[in-house]
Formats: C-alpha cells, sequence, structure tokens
C-alpha cells in the first residue's frame, strides 16, 4: 500500500481539504458544497476546544487537576492600620518633633562659661535656685555699667511640682562684696551677674549659682508668646505707661498703642513691657514698680506652662534673648525634672515685706534699709517649708 497522500490538505480528524479548509469528498476529489449533497450530509464542521472556567478566586486546587497552569494571584483588600498603631505613630512623631524643636532653642541663647559648674551638682534637696536679672541696655551706657532693673530668684521643687519667683527690691541696702554697703542693683553694674550672686549668696544666705539675664527690651515679644497679660491700672500708671509707649514705638519706628483706659486691661507685649518699667509720677516708686513687674513676670511664667504649645512659643521668645550660666546639660536637666510630674504651679513674693522696710538716705542715695536677717529666714521659709509669709495663718 502506498503512503502517499491523495490530497494535499487534511484537517485534524484527517478528513481531505482544500486550501481553504473546506471539506472534499474522498471519493470523488470534490467539494461536498459543489456537488449540493448538503441535504443528506452536511460538511464536518471544526470541533472548537473550550477552556473550561477559571476556579474562584478563594478556591484552592485539589489534586493534580490544574498541574503545570499557572494561576492569577488572588486580590486582597488593603490592609489597614488599627487605630492604636495609628495613634502611638502620632505620637512619636510629636515627641520627635518636639525633641527637634528643643535642640534648636538651646542653640540661640548666650551661654556664659566663666564659672564651669554644673546646675545638678548645686542642688538643695532636690531643689534648684537660679538667679534671674532683667536689664535694659538702653538706659545704660559704658561709664556707668549696666544696671539689674529686676532681680529675682528663682526657686524649681520638682518633688512639689512648683516653681516660685522672689522679687528683690532694686534699692535694697546691702553689702556688696569688695565695694561696701550700697543699693542692691549696683553689684550688677560693678561685676556683672557673677558679683550678683555672691551679694545675693552672702547677705541672703544662699547658694546660687546659676544665673539668666533677659534685656528688658525684649520683652515685648516674649510676652506676646503667650498671648499678653492682664494687669489693673491707675490712672496714674495709665499716664505713665502711655507716655513709655510713645517714647518706645518712636524709637523702634512703629505705631504707638496706647491704652485706652485705666482699670483690668489686657495688654500686649510693648504695653505690659512699659507698664512694669514705670516708676516716676506718683506711681509708688521703686517698691511699686518691684511690685508690677513681678505681676507681669508671674502672669508670663504662669501662662508658658499651662500647655505644651504654648511653652514652646514662650521658649521661642526667650531663648534668643538671655544670657545664662546653664549649659545646655543643665537646662535639659532643669526641663525634665520640672515637667517630669506633670505642670507646675506657680507662686510669687515680693520681699523685704510691707512693713519691714522703710526708705532711708545713705550716701546721698536713696535706699530701702530693712534686716538681712528676716529676708533672709522669709525666702529659706518659702522655698523649702512652703510657708507664705504673707498668708494669715503665716507665723
Amino acid at each position: 500500500m502506498s503512503n502517499k497522500k491523495k490530497f494535499e490538505y487534511y484537517d485534524e480528524y484527517g478528513q481531505p481539504v482544500d486550501r481553504y479548509g473546506r471539506a472534499i469528498n474522498p471519493k470523488t476529489g470534490r467539494l461536498y458544497e459543489e456537488e449540493g449533497d448538503t441535504k443528506g450530509r452536511e460538511a464536518p464542521q471544526r470541533t472548537v476546544r473550550r477552556q473550561p472556567p477559571a476556579p474562584p478566586q478563594h478556591s484552592r486546587s485539589r489534586g493534580g487537576g490544574s498541574k503545570g497552569r499557572k494561576r492569577a494571584p488572588a486580590k486582597r483588600g488593603k490592609r489597614k492600620m488599627p487605630l492604636l498603631k495609628k495613634i502611638l505613630l502620632v505620637f512619636v512623631l510629636l515627641v520627635a518633633l518636639a525633641v527637634g524643636d528643643v535642640c534648636y532653642l538651646l542653640t540661640l541663647y548666650e551661654y556664659d562659661n566663666t564659672n564651669a559648674s554644673s546646675l545638678a551638682a548645686n542642688t538643695e534637696d532636690g531643689m534648684m535656685n537660679i538667679a534671674l536679672f532683667g536689664v535694659d541696655t538702653r538706659e545704660n551706657n559704658e561709664e556707668s555699667g549696666t544696671r539689674s532693673d529686676a532681680i529675682m530668684i528663682m526657686n524649681v521643687n520638682p518633688a512639689n511640682r512648683s516653681v516660685k519667683l522672689v522679687s528683690l527690691m532694686r534699692d535694697s541696702y546691702v553689702d556688696v562684696p569688695g565695694y561696701g554697703s550700697t543699693k542692691l542693683c549696683h553689684a550688677y553694674g560693678y561685676g556683672g551677674p557673677q558679683l550678683m550672686m555672691e551679694t545675693l549668696n552672702e547677705n541672703f544666705d544662699l547658694h546660687i549659682t546659676e544665673y539668666m539675664v533677659v534685656d528688658f527690651a525684649q520683652m515685648a515679644s516674649i510676652i506676646d508668646a503667650v498671648g499678653g497679660v492682664t494687669v489693673t491700672l491707675t490712672e496714674e500708671e495709665l499716664a505713665e505707661t502711655n507716655k513709655y509707649i510713645d517714647e518706645y514705638c518712636w524709637e523702634n519706628d512703629m505705631p504707638a498703642d496706647e491704652i485706652k483706659e485705666a482699670g483690668e486691661q489686657k495688654l500686649n507685649g510693648v504695653q505690659a513691657m512699659t507698664y512694669g518699667r514705670i516708676r516716676k509720677g506718683n506711681t509708688g516708686g521703686d517698691w511699686q514698680r518691684t511690685e508690677r513687674q513681678s505681676v507681669v513676670l508671674n502672669q508670663v511664667f504662669s501662662r508658658a506652662t499651662s500647655n505644651p504649645i504654648r511653652l514652646l512659643r514662650f521658649l521661642h521668645g526667650l531663648m534668643p534673648n538671655i544670657k545664662s550660666s546653664m549649659s545646655k546639660i543643665d537646662f535639659v536637666y532643669m526641663g525634665l525634672r520640672t515637667i517630669v510630674h506633670g505642670f507646675p504651679s506657680m507662686g510669687h513674693l515680693r520681699l523685704p515685706l510691707d512693713g519691714e522696710w522703710q526708705y532711708g538716705t545713705r550716701d546721698g542715695m536713696s535706699v530701702i534699709a530693712f534686716s538681712n536677717e528676716a529676708l533672709a529666714a522669709h525666702l529659706r521659709n518659702y522655698f523649702y517649708h512652703n510657708i507664705d509669709p504673707t498668708a494669715e495663718n503665716a507665723e
């Protein structure tokens, strides 16, 4: 039998076809459709194999029926981050931003490394005492030296979550080491903050090693950073304050924003700064100016520590305008110890107390005379025993 094929083309079932795939009658060699023989016998049709339907995406193959066939990966829904994880992530980011901001702030102040002491090594019973000096360089010159207009001692007590401020009158008559008896504010002009701390320590039995100096000319921005302060002005204070506002604004080429009337008023930075500076025109002299400065500063500190956001605003206004003997480590140490148990409460006291001092004249100067021993006792009771000497039940 010959192996030679009779027809040139065959379909997949061995049926002869022409080159166009049309079926051929093997007996006659003609196309079925040409023979017209479609009634009794239809031309064979090609069978099209259909692919089996794809299994559901979630189903798993059993056995080896689909072995070797790649399946499309099943689509998965996006996994949502748990709420607790989101909160934790936000908290970590906020802490990181706060730490970065604090590190930046610690590069802004002027560091005086004359005394290489450590705040941590000079605490008493866990408390920190720091001298605060407010100066106004505009009113001083190189010949007379800069004098401290505001003299305060800040006591930080982490155990009681308290910060206490004590204001001392600048005209207090004290002994300045190496210069004899004179006004307390003169110590700053004679020997700067170091001599001022030595004077405080020797006259009032203290052990202060660290200080901060703020220029009063920059106090306006610091007060604005905490949203201003609220004070009650007399008619005399109103007139003097507006006079200083006009002077300050003229010197700094800015529009004057005078206070409209006496009584309880909300003051902005410039208004509050000038209010704390007045001492003439029947406004009470030095002792009343000290009281006004204390009222302003006490409110500033209270507002600054009321919440973390306001505290950061306050520090952004304060740090570029201070000079301090405290190192960066000292600031971090004090800050962490102060707020580790929550934001502290604020207290304020002015010394010497009313009724325990009197104006006098010494060497042609108008000074305030008082008992150093009595003032030192008030300081220790207030700082270390939490006894307010102005309270009714104080002994």
